[in-house]
C-alpha cells in the first residue's frame, strides 16, 4: 500500500506581505501636490487598491500642499507602485517610508 501526500495549495503572496506576529506594515506616503483637490482623488485611489487609511494631513506650502498619509494593508511593493503612479497628481517630491509597528492591544481600541 502506497501513501501519497496531498500537494500543499499553492500560496500567492508578494515576499513584502511577509509580517511577524503582532506586528503590522504600515506606509508613509509623502507627496508635494499642486492644488489640494488631488489629495481627495489620492485618497479614493489608495481604497480602491485595498489600502485602508490611516491618517491623513493636507499642509500648505509655498505654491502647493503637502499630503501625508499613513495605510495599511498593502504590501510595500505595491504602496511603492502606487506612489510611481500617481504622476499628473505629484508636483514634486512623493516618497513612501515602510513602518513596522507592534499592533495594539484589542482592550486598547475599545
Amino acid at each position: 500500500m502506497a501513501f501519497e501526500a496531498p500537494t500543499p495549495p499553492e500560496i500567492c503572496s508578494d515576499e513584502d506581505d511577509f509580517c511577524l506576529p503582532g506586528l503590522e506594515l504600515q506606509h508613509e506616503l509623502l507627496l508635494t501636490l499642486r492644488d489640494w483637490e488631488s489629495a481627495a482623488v489620492i485618497v479614493q485611489r489608495l481604497s480602491e487598491a485595498g489600502a485602508e487609511l490611516h491618517a491623513l494631513s493636507v499642509n500648505p506650502q509655498a505654491d502647493g500642499f503637502i499630503l501625508k498619509c499613513r495605510v495599511k494593508a498593502i504590501s510595500a511593493t505595491r504602496a511603492r507602485a502606487f506612489v510611481a503612479d500617481l504622476g499628473a497628481f505629484v508636483s514634486g517630491a512623493a516618497c513612501v517610508e515602510h513602518l513596522m509597528l507592534a499592533k495594539a492591544p484589542d482592550h486598547a481600541r475599545a
